[in-house]
């Protein structure tokens, strides 16, 4: 309430006999326990809230009394909660505004003229600031929807909804089932062409049925439609209709259902789409049902179906909570707390009215504003890869209407309106002088940079101890994790065929060696032959006893012996070349890392220090510096324990099934270790490469700058 009871301009308005329009209607509504008036003005289709108090004088103004007296009769109505004579005033040019009331006086039509033009102004600016949703109505459908309702009315029906339920959770417990499928069939289809063709084709009908539903739950409680167009959602034209006569019900729980009618319609539509597309055969018909579960799906998940947005699913939440206005009470809630809290402004009202209204009105602000942010961030992205042009209007219409508008009506507040200008040194403070430190500290403070990779545990080619020759192995001589020294026994391995074989060749060899004496007796051009044969028995019997020798594996270098699995050797038959463990040197073992695209050019040009930590002594950090890079990036995976499936970051690439390989490109580093580490290679490491400090703002500037060359390759 206004400090004083009386106002200098009082003599003005006194006289005037005001009265409600003919085409404007009253409604009480409650919300949150308290009791509220709702104005329903038919011809615009608008709607107002307004106190009790405010009801007690609109509820006199009959064209009869004087605005005088209408003010003391409502003084001696509401006793201490009696309004000032400016407030009065303030709800008569509310009224007025809002074409709800007129009076015995001509009516001002350059006024008239003017507010009208003012009001196309304001919708062409509402279309502006929302770049996701403009609107074009086109005609007036409710005589349409009247002369229908009779022969849809088995769809309101109890009837209607218990089918309803029975074919959403069948199509429900289908879609669990069937999910492999239907993943599949949708990363196959997602962005073809064909697919895009159908769904330019499927949305605007899906959505017509969407609409519909809408007008015709309107029209089942007895309201009005009388608009009826077209709405560019992210530039593709849907039907849309005006069901805001629901506002004006009295049960929450009808206007809910009118919210709701949408979702409804689109969650039964994708649920016969999802039975036929699992019944039929691949062709049109399955692609056409396909592409309307993905519409119905999309829409409700992203759009209709999310309250964080102000689209069907906000309006059934603001009824839920008997908040109405839930948006726009929200940001006014949050510029509230400033002038209260930051501002220091006394005077300032809250909007949240009754109990509870305020930690609602403080999470949505905050979650709808992050949510619309990131939304439009990826239909920019999505739009600017598709049609680079519009992606880029797109994002600089969406940034104007969601960062710089507001900002500005924000500087224009705080500079213009006459409550800040007591606060200017309050500002200055608290808002200017903290703003201009926060931003030259992201320009202009430096802030320690990382990169964070992953690798693993490495050994040189030369470390790794091969099977010599085919054969079971029967014995494990030396135990993993001992030091050895170069011929140490390390395996022993049985082949009996190779032992068969020796002792063929050694008996074939003597058998050569009497056959070749004696020819030197009878004939030497005999003797020339069996020389050779000789020659080539003794080589082929001097590979087996070679291959027999290397049945026991020595080490060849001395280290500590490490075989992974040892106890699942014994028995195992093993190829020649087989990898069966390493000869380790703890003081030369190094790591493979390995290094995104995005982050390569500051790892190249800028490495400070080099830090690695072990997955199995994530605490303990060991020095370490680069010694070679691979050149060029490459898919190929040094272990499977960098995989996804194995733990790692790095989603494997289903088309390579034989080796491991990721589905994007890498680089990979060696790095020297400063300190040895356990005898365990090829395990998981995570490795931090330190760069010079830079401020926040060239480390946003360059991310944003990979993500447009990445994307749109600009």
């Amino acid at each position: 309430m206004s400090e004083s009871l009386f106002s200098q301009s009082w003599y003005r308005v006194a006289p005037l006999k005001p009265r409600l329009r003919s085409h404007v209607q009253i409604h009480q509504h409650c919300y949150r326990g308290d009791d509220w008036y709702v104005i329903q003005d038919r011809f615009t289709g608008r709607h107002h809230r307004f106190s009790p108090e405010a009801y007690q004088l609109i509820g006199l103004m009959d064209g009869r009394r004087t605005l005088g007296l209408i003010w003391e009769t409502a003084c001696t109505q509401l006793g201490d909660h009696m309004p000032t004579q400016d407030e009065v005033i303030g709800l008569l040019s509310q009224l007025f505004r809002s074409d709800l009331l007129q009076t015995s006086a001509l009516p001002d039509f350059s006024e008239l003229q003017q507010r009208q033009g003012h009001g196309q102004r304001n919708r062409l600016l509402a279309n502006l600031r929302s770049p996701m949703s403009v609107r074009f109505p086109l005609l007036d459908p409710d005589r349409f929807l009247t002369a229908t309702m009779p022969i849809l009315s088995f769809c309101f029906s109890w009837l209607a909804l218990f089918i309803w339920l029975i074919v959403v959770a069948t199509a429900l417990v289908l879609a669990v089932i069937h999910w492999p499928d239907l993943m599949t069939n949708f990363s196959d289809q997602l962005l073809s062409m064909e697919n895009l063709f159908l769904v330019s084709l499927i949305y605007p009908l899906l959505k017509l049925l969407h609409e519909f539903g809408h007008a015709y739950m309107v029209k089942k409680w007895g309201g009005e439609v009388h608009e009826m167009g077209i709405m560019l959602l992210v530039f593709m034209p849907i039907p849309y209709v005006d069901a805001s006569s629901s506002l004006a019900f009295r049960d929450k729980r009808k206007r809910m259902l009118v919210g709701a009618a949408g979702i409804l319609i689109e969650l039964f539509v994708a649920a016969l789409a999802l039975l036929t597309w699992l019944n039929v055969e691949q062709g049109a018909i399955s692609a056409a049902a396909f592409n309307v579960m993905l519409i119905a799906g999309v829409s409700t998940l992203l759009f209709n179906g999310n309250p964080l947005l102000r689209f069907d699913a906000y309006y059934v939440l603001a009824d839920f909570l008997e908040i109405p206005n839930l948006g726009q009470r929200s940001n006014r809630y949050v510029g509230y707390l400033c002038q209260r809290y930051l501002l220091g402004v006394g005077s300032a009202e809250s909007p949240a009215s009754s109990p509870g209204e305020a930690g609602w009105l403080f999470a949505y602000a905050l979650t709808s504003f992050s949510y619309r942010i990131f939304i439009s961030i990826r239909i920019i992205l999505f739009v600017a890869g598709k049609f680079f042009f519009f992606g880029v209007l797109f994002a600089l219409w969406a940034g104007f209407g969601m960062l710089v508008a507001p900002l500005f009506r924000v500087a224009k507040f705080l500079f213009k309106d006459a409550k800040m200008q007591r606060k200017k040194v309050r500002i200055l403070l608290t808002v200017l002088i903290p703003l201009g430190i926060f931003l030259a500290a992201l320009s202009l403070l430096p802030v320690p940079f990382y990169t964070s990779c992953e690798g693993v545990t490495w050994v040189a080619e030369e470390s790794q101890v091969y099977a010599g020759a085919d054969g079971f192995i029967t014995a494990v001589l030396t135990d993993s994790g001992e030091q050895v020294e170069a011929g140490t026994a390390l395996i022993r391995s049985e082949n009996p065929q190779l032992e068969v074989q020796v002792r063929l060749l050694e008996a074939r060899l003597q058998e050569y060696q009497a056959r070749y004496s004696l020819s030197l007796l009878v004939d030497r051009t005999e003797s020339i032959l069996l020389r050779e044969e000789l020659g080539r028995i003794e080589a082929e019997l001097a590979r087996a006893r070679e291959q027999l020798q290397s049945l026991l594996l020595q080490s060849h270098t001395s280290g500590v012996f490490v075989l992974p699995q040892a106890e699942n050797l014994l028995g195992l038959f093993v190829r020649r070349g087989m990898p069966l463990g390493y000869i380790l040197d703890r003081n030369k073992m190094s790591v493979r890392v390995l290094v995104p695209q995005a982050n390569i050019e500051r790892v190249r040009a800028d490495t400070q220090k080099v830090e690695v930590r072990l997955a199995e002594q994530i605490n303990s950090v060991i020095p370490a510096s680069v010694i070679r890079e691979v050149p060029a990036a490459s898919h190929d995976l040094p272990s499977l324990a960098l995989s996804l499936e194995g733990g790692g970051l790095y989603v494997l690439d289903p088309r390579e099934p034989e080796r491991p390989k990721s589905l994007e490109r890498l680089f990979q580093f060696d790095i020297e270790l400063a300190e040895a580490v356990a005898d365990k290679v090829e395990e998981r490491v995570y490795v931090r490469f330190e760069h010079s400090p830079e401020p926040l703002a060239f480390r946003w500037y360059r991310g944003l700058r990979r993500l447009l060359l990445s994307r749109f390759a600009i």
